[in-house]
C-alpha cells in the first residue's frame, strides 16, 4: 500500500480522527476499544511497513505517529511488538497513555487500574483484541497481554507528556 496514495490518506485521516475522538472522550479516565474507519488499508500498510522485522519502525508508522500527534497536540512515539500464541508478556505498568493498534492475529488483554486515584466504577477490563481494533490504555493501569493464535503483531502509539 502506497502511504501517499489518495485513498490511503483519506483512510488514515478517518482512522486517526476516530482514535483522537476516543482520546477526547476517554483520555485519562478509562480504557476504551475503538473500531476506527479505514482500518483495512491502514492496518495493511502498517503490516507491509513492518516487514515482519522487529528492527526499525518504517516510515508509514512514523507518518501515523506524527499525524496522530498533530491531532491530539502531543508528541507520539511508535513501536511494533509481536506476541506468540500461548506467550504472555509480564504485567507491566502503563506510565503514559498508549493506543495499541492490533495489526495481525489475536491477543487477550487484561487491564487493571493501579493506585487509589480511580473512581470505584473504573475496574478491571479484559478484551480479546482483533486485527483492526485499537485499544486505548490510560496511564496508571497495569496491562498483561496473552497471544491467542499464531504470531500477533501490534503497534503501540505512546503519548508523551
Amino acid at each position: 500500500m502506497d502511504a501517499e496514495a489518495p485513498d490511503f490518506r483519506l483512510d488514515l485521516e478517518l482512522f486517526l480522527e476516530d482514535i483522537a475522538l476516543s482520546f477526547d472522550t476517554h483520555g485519562g479516565r478509562s480504557a476504551a476499544v475503538v473500531w476506527p474507519q479505514g482500518e483495512a488499508s491502514v492496518v495493511q500498510a502498517l503490516v507491509d511497513a513492518h516487514g515482519r522485522s522487529e528492527v526499525p519502525v518504517g516510515d508509514t508508522a512514523h507518518v501515523v505517529a506524527r499525524k496522530f500527534g498533530e491531532l491530539v497536540n502531543r508528541q507520539v512515539g511508535v513501536a511494533y511488538r509481536t506476541v506468540r500464541a500461548g506467550d504472555a508478556d509480564g504485567e507491566r505498568h502503563i506510565a503514559a497513555d498508549v493506543f495499541v493498534v492490533m495489526l495481525q492475529g489475536v491477543v487477550e488483554v487484561r487491564l487493571a487500574p493501579l493506585g487509589t486515584r480511580w473512581p470505584a466504577r473504573v475496574g478491571q477490563f479484559q478484551h480479546r483484541l482483533l486485527a483492526g481494533e485499537v485499544l486505548y490504555i490510560p496511564a496508571g493501569f497495569s496491562c498483561a497481554v496473552l497471544g491467542q493464535r499464531g504470531v500477533a503483531l501490534l503497534m503501540e502509539l505512546v503519548l508523551d507528556g
